[in-house]
């Protein structure tokens, strides 16, 4: 792995530890790669909101991936460089048809997660952990109806993201939404199913910056642990897969290594770029 320019990762179950943080160890090596002038670009599921302070407060990153690529941020600036998201139009006429089959949406939209009052009601029948459940009341915003989230036409969707209880009901919603051709699905856990703008993918995302910074795919390096990750991984010349990945990773990772609980993805950057 000689000339490495860029290392992008997840974040949840890849780069942070078992309480999800940022460890010690791996600041320490992210530190001193970022040292080499090598770019490192995180990229999550997450909302920006939500980025681990350490990551949010380290001015030698320059670009954020949030929302499983809907928008790329200037973290020097916390500008939105590139934003696709999904239509106030189209993101209603979507969960007006799924809401009757999967009533527990979140809303990534005007900065905020919007979560459906039916997940707060049901959540130990959809097998809810006590600490998501907690998270989820102190976190996010509580709604009875999906339009209130769209008021305007610029409230439009970075992400839709569905809890489904188990594998059938999960398979049952990715066939439901087949009938869609404006949207982009993934998933980031066993347990949910995430809808972007067909553009809004980390691979995409990713390719963005590497064309920006003028990176080629052999001096770029990526990390991940689920299916959200999988475009992210083919667009890199190491597309790396943690041990506790999904199956669809690992069959399209160039490499395996150790579990995310175990800082695995630092101990391999220092095995390999330091």
């Amino acid at each position: 792995m000689k000339n490495i320019k860029l290392v992008a990762s997840d974040l949840d179950r890849t780069l942070l530890n078992q309480v999800s943080e940022v460890g010690e160890y791996t600041q320490d090596i992210l530190n001193k790669i970022m040292d080499k002038d090598i770019l490192f670009v995180p990229c999550s599921a997450r909302t920006f909101k939500f980025i681990p302070s350490w990551i949010l407060n380290n001015i030698k990153i320059k670009y954020i991936v949030t929302s499983n690529g809907s928008v790329i941020y200037n973290n020097h600036t916390h500008e939105q460089i590139l934003v696709h998201a999904i239509s106030v139009e189209n993101s209603i006429k979507l969960l007006e048809d799924i809401e009757k089959i999967n009533p527990y949406w979140t809303i990534d939209a005007k900065g905020e997660l919007f979560v459906s009052r039916k997940i707060i009601e049901d959540h130990s029948s959809i097998n809810i952990s006590d600490e998501f459940y907690k998270e989820i009341c102190t976190n996010r915003v509580i709604v009875d109806d999906f339009h209130d989230v769209f008021e305007t036409s610029t409230d439009v969707a970075r992400k839709i993201h569905f809890i489904t209880k188990d594998d059938e009901a999960k398979s049952i919603l990715i066939d439901a939404l087949k009938k869609f051709n404006f949207i982009y699905v993934t998933s980031s856990h066993p347990i949910n199913i995430e809808i972007t703008d067909p553009l809004a993918t980390k691979g995409n995302a990713l390719k963005y910056i590497m064309d920006k910074e003028k990176i080629s795919k052999s001096d770029a390096v990526a990390f991940g642990d689920n299916d959200n990750d999988i475009e992210m991984l083919r667009n890199v010349e190491y597309g790396i897969a943690v041990a506790n990945a999904t199956d669809n990773l690992k069959q399209v990772a160039t490499k395996i290594i150790g579990h995310h609980s175990e800082e695995a993805l630092a101990k391999f950057l220092e095995s390999n770029l330091l």
